[in-house]
């Protein structure tokens, strides 16, 4: 903590101490997503320019939206970076030097909040403003001791999406691909051909349904803090709800259809589950590839968080 002891930081920064319980993950049969219930308070900063070491991506796709961290709008203080170029596209850019304390971030807007692990590599991670145009509070987080975070770094964010639609069109911590991504190739491949988003939504959901069994094991040990790896669900060929999900919303993200990974429960199992919801012909369509055939219907499900 450069010298400072986590105790001398949290006094000076006057920051309430976030209590963050971080929920075992179970797949479908507890909770295979991290989260967090917190409050926060101590925000900084001022807006920089640049960021030579990140140049923006570049893809020759026409359908394939990337994030870029292209220095356009940059906060930085206490070790954090945060790109704030393309909030109008629905999504800030984060990263972090070195830290010897766990690190989350926290991206509030109305009264809802949602906290991701954050990575101390150095490398930009990309998280997504689903919560719709407004101000924003974002926080980027330090453990400090067992269970207690302070906050290290914050910033207050006026977003104006160009489309209340983009934040489920890039990829992000949930949903992670980029050019060269397997689900990409494939997603292209199974399009090739196809008229109209709806047939492409259909033949997408019954390649998932089709192409994975579900991992019993995985769902038995799988570790708080899980993310998916879509390239590796694709070969495996097996995979809890949570990947069945960001596989799906990846291939349908490539093409340009807007698809939501969505996190709740299932009744009357009170199971808690991840699928997906996606944007054709107007309108947010559920899909479920995980329970495909189990019965179930839309109104047994009730959504607490999307990505």
């Amino acid at each position: 903590m450069k010298g400072r002891s986590a105790a001398a930081r949290l006094y000076q920064w006057i920051a309430c101490l976030l209590l963050i319980s971080c929920l075992f993950l179970y797949a479908c049969e507890g909770d295979p997503f991290p989260a967090a219930s917190a409050e926060a308070a101590g925000d900084n900063g001022a807006p920089v320019s640049g960021d030579t070491a990140n140049p923006p991506t570049e893809s020759d796709d026409q359908t394939l939206r990337l994030p870029e961290a292209s220095g356009t709008i940059v906060y930085e203080g206490e070790g954090v970076t945060i790109d704030a170029s393309h909030t109008d596209q629905g999504y800030v850019m984060i990263k972090s030097e070195s830290s010897a304390q766990r690190l989350k971030v926290s991206i509030a807007a109305d009264a809802s909040t949602y906290y991701y692990d954050l990575p101390d590599d150095g490398a930009y991670q990309t998280f997504p403003l689903q919560l719709g145009s407004g101000a924003y509070t974002v926080r980027v987080m330090e453990n400090v001791e067992d269970d207690l975070y302070a906050v290290r770094y914050g910033v207050q964010l006026d977003v104006q999406l160009a489309d209340e639609n983009d934040p489920f069109l890039y990829p992000n911590q949930y949903v992670s691909f980029d050019a060269d991504s397997q689900a990409v190739e494939t997603a292209h491949s199974l399009a090739a051909g196809l008229s109209g988003e709806e047939k492409i939504a259909e033949t997408f959901y019954k390649f998932v349904v089709r192409s994975l069994a579900y991992d019993g094991e995985k769902a038995a040990t799988v570790q708080s803090g899980y993310l998916p790896d879509v390239d590796e669900t694709l070969e495996t060929g097996k995979g809890i709800c949570f990947d069945y999900a960001a596989l799906l919303a990846a291939m349908l993200r490539a093409e340009g259809i807007p698809a939501k990974v969505m996190i709740g429960v299932v009744s009357p199992e009170h199971l808690y589950h991840a699928w997906n919801s996606v944007y054709l012909n107007g309108e947010w369509v559920w899909m479920d590839a995980t329970l495909n055939g189990t019965g179930h219907r839309e109104s047994d499900y009730t959504a607490e968080r999307e990505y």
